[in-house]
Order: structure tokens, then C-alpha cells, then sequence
């Protein structure tokens, strides 16, 4: 994967983690309704997970360009392996995993996690530019 792809992969990685973290903020409801969604078809489950092996991979291809190399590298490798792992599963548990936490979870935890998301998302697109 060329350095530009790579990070653009990461830069659209950002935005999406941002994007996110505004719908936890002021959705909490409709993002627990979207995790509960996560894995239950087949196109659902393989394209997330797909997109995630192609951040984890374009992690790695950048590493040693970005700012901090050793974290770039760890993440996509994690990123990429439980791609892979879950993929290799039955997507029924990784379905039943994610509406487990869509009920566990409440709209006041979901929007305390939302600036973790909002920071991590600033932090790769800070990482790259």
C-alpha cells in the first residue's frame, strides 16, 4: 500500500471516529441501535470488518512515516488480527457480542465514551498530517 493511500485510509479513519463521536454525543440512542446492527447480516458483518483489516493494514504501511511508529504499527496489527479473527468465527457471536453491549451500555455511558472517540480521531489525523 502506497504512503498517500495509507494515509488517507487513516485520515478517513479520523473523520469517521469524529463523525462517530458526535452521534454518541448527541445520539446516544440511535449509536446503541446502530451497534446492535453490527454483524447481523453478512454484508453488514464483512464489510465492517473488511474496512477495519484495510485500517489495520494501512496502519502498518504507515508506521514508519507517522508520528509515533511503534504505536502505528501495534494498533493496525491488533486492528488487522481481530479483523482476520473475526472473520474466521461464526457471525452470529460477534452479532449476539454486539447487541449485548448495545443493551448493556446506557445513553450516559455513550456519551461519556464520545470524546474518546472524538480525541482518538484527532490523534490520527494528527498523527499523519
Amino acid at each position: 500500500m502506497s504512503s498517500l493511500l495509507a494515509s488517507g485510509v487513516i485520515i478517513a479513519s479520523g473523520v469517521w471516529l469524529i463523525l462517530v463521536s458526535a452521534l454518541m454525543l448527541a445520539g446516544p440512542a440511535i449509536a446503541l441501535q446502530y451497534l446492535a446492527k453490527m454483524a447481523s447480516t453478512n454484508l453488514i458483518n464483512y464489510s465492517e470488518l473488511s474496512l477495519r483489516l484495510i485500517w489495520g493494514i494501512a496502519m502498518i504501511a504507515y508506521s514508519d512515516s507517522s508520528r509515533f511508529p511503534e504505536f502505528f504499527r501495534i494498533a493496525g496489527w491488533v486492528l488487522a488480527g481481530t479483523a482476520i479473527v473475526l472473520m474466521l468465527v461464526p457471525r452470529q457471536w460477534h452479532a449476539a457480542y454486539a447487541v449485548y453491549w448495545s443493551k448493556k451500555l446506557t445513553a450516559p455511558l455513550v456519551r461519556l465514551f464520545a470524546p474518546i472517540s472524538l480525541l482518538f480521531g484527532i490523534f490520527l489525523i494528527w498523527a499523519v498530517i
